[in-house]
């Protein structure tokens, strides 16, 4: 990878989301042997790792099921916009705040966003921003994040918490 990866935004943002949606024993880590940086907690970890040509997501359940491959990104800024859209989004429901994905997902694809579908279900996103693979309805949600820059994300996703 050519881009460089400064991970004190998006753990602040794994702090704050995961604190509010309730979740227990929330760590970061640069240690971890199979990824590059850890996001756990009790009941929902996420890896993050650089393999090379792609930042992967890789998560882990309640049940400690681990799922690779979730979502793959061209670079480093992508992943942290669609982490922190995801880890806030799940807080804004836990927290019965208004749900954001929905109004963007009825628009569907951004413009400007070319999406090719991939597999049933999962489509590349590309963009000046770089790229991303993403399996529905992220996708969809995710075209419109894209251009947006982090602070704009954590402004929207920050509005009328309760």
């Amino acid at each position: 990878m050519t881009d460089t990866a400064d991970f004190a935004r998006l753990s602040q943002n794994w702090l704050y989301w995961s604190e509010l949606g309730q979740l227990s024993n929330l760590s970061v880590s640069t240690s971890c042997a199979d990824c590059t940086i850890l996001f756990s907690s009790n009941d929902y970890s996420v890896h993050l790792r650089d393999d090379g040509s792609w930042w992967v997501v890789d998560t882990v359940n309640d049940r400690r099921q681990r799922q690779n491959d979730t979502a793959k990104f061209s670079n480093y800024g992508l992943a942290e916009k669609y982490l922190i859209w995801v880890w806030g989004s799940t807080a804004r429901s836990v927290v019965r705040a208004p749900i954001l994905g929905p109004k963007l997902y009825a628009q569907g694809f951004a413009s400007g966003i070319a999406a090719i579908p991939i597999s049933e279900g999962t489509y590349e996103l590309r963009s000046l921003e770089g790229r991303a693979v993403l399996m529905e309805p992220y996708a969809t949600i995710f075209s419109h994040l894209m251009r947006t820059p982090e602070d704009e994300i954590e402004r929207i996703l920050r509005t009328d918490l309760n």
